[in-house]
């Protein structure tokens, strides 16, 4: 059996991710005890009927008390709050990771904590620890951000997220928020506004076009305005070149200009044909 890398880890939010996370490091054995923190109680029986915890509670400083890792699954908006709950208890000392899909203001709200920055690029629209598994991270990419921490505990990250199965990336903070603005912050974004245009009327000739583009709009309302307000600079750049790719389409459909518009879809599918591979 693996030892153990970790006496406690402390999964804050135990949704999808921090569900799945804790699943995976208990089949593992990378810890001791895996502790979740839950704003609802009730909450707690749920996490340990799946599998996801060994102990559980609504106190926060019960729940990271003697913990070596503490992970953040909760929205951007709320990590932000408890890395400064964390400074107010004085845990300086614990490796900090979490899970967010923005990470400039989190580097920021995390300044003086052993912290270091991860965006696992895994998950999907449905949301609680019902939807959690083990393998979920198996094969997927995990950003890791090295900004302002320090070497063992960037490489501590790096080594944990691989261990879950994860192919580790590192970048800057900056670089990170640009890329996943275009990557995943638009693709929601355009999701939630085509969603939102679909006449009423038209709702029941739904077939597997508007579905596939509209099913991130399932997305959680909270955690995603959490995300757009937190990288809004970078949301805007990729709004504004949105509106002009969708500018030049509309401008050859009312043209009627079908050399220009063949030339535009067939850019299109050669760009998503290289997502593919």
């Amino acid at each position: 059996m693996r030892r153990p890398l970790f006496r406690k880890i402390t999964i804050v939010g135990v949704g999808l991710l921090g569900g799945s996370i804790g699943m995976a490091v208990k089949r593992l054995n990378l810890s001791k005890e895996v502790c979740g923190y839950f704003r609802n109680h009730k909450k707690i029986a749920q996490a340990k009927r799946y599998g996801a915890i060994d102990t559980g509670t609504n106190r926060f400083a019960a729940a990271v008390e003697h913990s070596d890792l503490i992970i953040l699954c909760s929205p951007v908006e709320d990590i932000k709050t408890k890395l400064g709950a964390l400074k107010r208890l004085g845990m300086t000392k614990p490796l900090i990771t979490d899970v967010g899909s923005t990470k400039a203001e989190i580097i920021r709200a995390a300044k003086g904590l052993n912290f270091v920055g991860s965006h696992p690029l895994a998950g999907s629209e449905q949301s609680g620890v019902s939807h959690s598994r083990p393998d979920l991270f198996k094969g997927s990419i995990c950003i890791v951000i090295p900004d302002q921490a320090p070497r063992s505990s960037v490489r501590t990250v790096c080594r944990f997220w691989k261990t879950l199965g994860s192919r580790v990336v590192t970048l800057s903070a900056l670089k990170h928020d640009t890329a996943l603005a275009f990557t995943s912050h638009l693709p929601h974004a355009v999701a939630f506004t085509l969603a939102a245009v679909m006449p009423d009327h038209c709702e029941r000739f739904a077939a597997g076009g508007l579905k596939d583009t509209t099913r991130i709009a399932l997305s959680h309302p909270e955690v995603w305005s959490d995300i757009l307000l937190s990288n809004r600079t970078n949301v805007l750049k990729s709004l504004d070149a949105f509106e002009r790719s969708l500018k030049r389409l509309k401008s050859a459909v009312a043209a009627k200009n079908r050399k220009t518009l063949k030339k535009l879809l067939v850019c299109s599918r050669n760009k998503r044909r290289r997502i593919l591979s």
